[in-house]
């Protein structure tokens, strides 16, 4: 009796189709825009942005990290995998800036970033940045009240 069960779960097993459920699954990934606007008609365009999607659950560590060039200070990044991310650009080239963001890439939601710019102005000959004078002796570290 034993023999004609375990020969029957044997054979079961041999003509059972695995289960579909899984690959007939479309893919959960989405674009995101990303869009760099200058508060000044004189900021120069962006020529490159280093983007690095980390995961929100430390599950993953540089998701994308890749290097884009946007054309008219946009960008898409394709086939991003639906979760919560820690967002960082970095803008590279002449226009550097960075941006730090946190946000929940769904299909549901509008996956549209934008970002403004700072203003950059260009170096003028003759002018100066004036010396900033620290006193140690007000410091938190060396401060006696501070360790009461």
């Amino acid at each position: 009796m034993k023999a004609v069960c375990v020969l029957a779960l044997l054979l079961m097993l041999l003509t059972a189709k695995t289960a579909t459920a899984q690959s007939n699954r479309l893919p959960d990934s989405v674009n995101v825009l990303i869009r760099l606007h200058p508060r000044d008609v004189k900021n120069p365009l962006v020529d490159s942005v280093l983007v690095i999607f980390d995961r929100f659950d430390r599950t993953g560590a540089g998701i994308i990290k890749r290097i884009y060039h946007p054309t008219n200070n946009q960008f898409t990044i394709s086939n991003v995998p639906e979760g919560k991310y820690y967002i960082s650009i970095y803008c590279l080239g002449f226009y550097r800036d960075t941006f730090n963001d946190l946000m929940f890439v769904s299909k549901r939601h509008s996956n549209n970033l934008r970002y403004k710019l700072k203003r950059s102005d260009e170096y003028t000959p003759g002018t100066y940045l004036p010396d900033m004078e620290v006193d140690f002796t007000n410091l938190a570290i060396t401060n006696i009240k501070s360790f009461r």
